[in-house]
């Protein structure tokens, strides 16, 4: 029988399961340390309903119950041979696909041509200077644990992230150098073969 497609939150779960049994809250204190709610929506909630399913799944077990003091028994669970296998398979998959993402920012600037050149140049410095303060942040813990020793191909998504948001900033600084200047005219209204609609798409227009 084919497992079911995983979520990213469940192959996180699977992940931290790698290295030795727990409980779900555990799971969720090692996931948050390692940053990884940078990458998911990282809740209780989220955990145990990942933990769930995936139990039912056959790709966790319980594998005992932890015992903290006067605190209540948690469960702890274990990591399965399916769920292994089920774990490198989804890993290999998010590598590998392209899937069609629909990030909201394009749709701003799909829509900000409405707006008056001053309120669109101060959005897109508003924006330049949020990314400008969390790629200081990003930097700054790779810096902390790179010195502590961690391996380069524990940070990859990390480093992507990291380029992906020097790349952003860069075209955000063009953009709004070319609106400043003039190069990028706001007020140069379409050609003739654009005048029926205002949304007609590139695609459509080739």
């Amino acid at each position: 029988m084919t497992s079911p497609r995983l979520s990213p939150t469940a192959t996180l779960v699977l992940a931290v399961l790698l290295e030795q049994p727990m409980h779900p809250y555990e799971m969720l204190v090692r996931l948050r340390k390692r940053r990884d709610d940078r990458l998911v929506r990282l809740n209780p909630g989220a955990v145990y309903h990942a933990v769930d399913r995936l139990e039912r799944d056959g790709l966790v077990e319980r594998a005992g119950v932890d015992r903290d003091g006067n605190r209540p028994e948690r469960t702890l669970y274990a990591i399965t041979p399916a769920g292994v296998a089920a774990h490198d398979a989804r890993t290999r998959d998010l590598v590998r696909e392209t899937p069609r993402e629909y990030p909201a920012f394009p749709v701003g600037l799909a829509l900000v041509h409405d707006l008056p050149r001053e309120d669109a140049l101060a959005l897109l410095r508003e924006r330049r200077a949020a990314l400008a303060a969390a790629i200081d942040g990003v930097r700054e813990r790779l810096d902390d644990v790179v010195a502590r020793g961690l391996p380069r191909r524990y940070l990859l998504d990390a480093h992507f992230e990291l380029h992906q948001t020097q790349a952003e900033i860069a075209w955000l600084d063009a953009t709004v150098a070319d609106v400043t200047s003039g190069a990028l005219s706001w007020t140069e209204e379409p050609g003739p073969a654009f005048r029926h609609s205002r949304t007609t798409s590139p695609q459509e227009s080739s």
